[in-house]
């Protein structure tokens, strides 16, 4: 049977779904946008996550955080919609621009919990009431995050509660940590189309191919902070990758208001890798590649999620 174990974590609350042996489980905190901080199969830690609090607080690497009303970058932090400008805080100093949205610290209210003998499933929501000026268009966020045996998603969802049409774009920033370093991880590709960008991490129009990891290969000393279009178009994208710790194939789902784009990333520490789905491009505000138009009324949702395989 999964038990619904709650702990502080400095001024947060860390919400544990575990079997009795806790070798199953997965936890998130409600106060920083339901982060997903850690994800565990028969015993193996898959997820790099915040390991302290004053490092969840700090928040250097978005770990496992949900990203919107944009994921990534917005050029300069401004932009327009039904003939107004808007502007958000330009909180990437390295490269003048906004990044993931406003959702990274908010606080979600847990809707429905739901334990059984195989596995567990939490809903939380984030009601927006369209308070800050650089946004005001309300909407409600929900992630319902399902664990069931060696598997793991999660589903996000976007309703605008507003009047008129609002854009919208969405992601998720967990790291995968299979090995004590990315390096000694291996990493496999679905075809991919590498989207050019300039010096302030902006796309330029251009995409080229992209073949490095066509087969199952150590990622070794690769650095990736990289874009990518999905030129599958399937009902799903799958990424394997592999380590001392196990198997996982991670998968997103495809088509108009999905994740038809993807984004990897070898942070600095090289202890992890990221693999962040996101239903648009990057400065999708200005060039609306993937961007939704989301009428009053109008929800929206998109899933991912991994399948766990031990080592023999």
């Amino acid at each position: 049977m999964f038990h619904h174990h709650v702990a502080p974590f400095g001024r947060f609350t860390r919400h544990t779904l575990a079997n009795e042996a806790g070798t199953h489980a997965f936890t998130i905190i409600p106060e920083l946008g339901a982060a997903l901080q850690s994800l565990v199969f028969e015993g193996a830690e898959v997820i790099d996550g915040d390991q302290t609090p004053e490092e969840a607080d700090f928040n250097k690497w978005s770990k496992g955080r949900l990203l919107f009303p944009f994921p990534n970058r917005l050029r300069d932090g401004a932009y327009e919609w039904g003939g107004q400008t808007y502007q958000f805080p330009c909180n990437d100093p390295d490269t003048g621009n906004a990044l993931h949205g406003f959702g990274l610290d908010k606080t979600f209210e847990i809707e429905e919990l739901s334990l059984s003998d195989s596995g567990a499933q939490m809903r939380c929501a984030y009601h927006y009431g369209g308070e800050l000026p650089a946004y005001p268009f309300p909407f409600v966020f929900r992630v319902t995050y399902t664990m069931q045996a060696n598997q793991f998603s999660l589903a996000l969802s976007c309703l605008n509660t507003g009047e008129q049409a609002i854009p919208i774009g969405f992601g998720w920033h967990p790291y995968f940590q299979l090995a004590d370093s990315v390096d000694a991880m291996s990493l496999q590709l679905p075809q991919l189309a590498w989207i050019g960008i300039d010096a302030r991490m902006i796309p330029t129009g251009k995409r080229y191919d992209f073949d490095d990891f066509a087969s199952l290969r150590p990622i070794a000393a690769t650095v990736l902070d990289n874009c990518f279009g999905v030129l599958e178009t399937g009902p799903e994208l799958s990424v394997q990758l592999q380590g001392s710790r196990g198997k996982l194939r991670y998968w997103q789902e495809l088509g108009p208001g999905k994740f038809p784009y993807i984004q990897l990333f070898t942070p600095p520490h090289r202890r992890s890798l990221a693999i962040e789905p996101m239903s648009c491009n990057i400065d999708a505000f200005h060039n609306h590649e993937g961007l939704l138009s989301l009428a009053a009324g109008q929800e929206t949702s998109a899933r991912c999620g991994v399948d766990f395989t031990a080592l023999d």
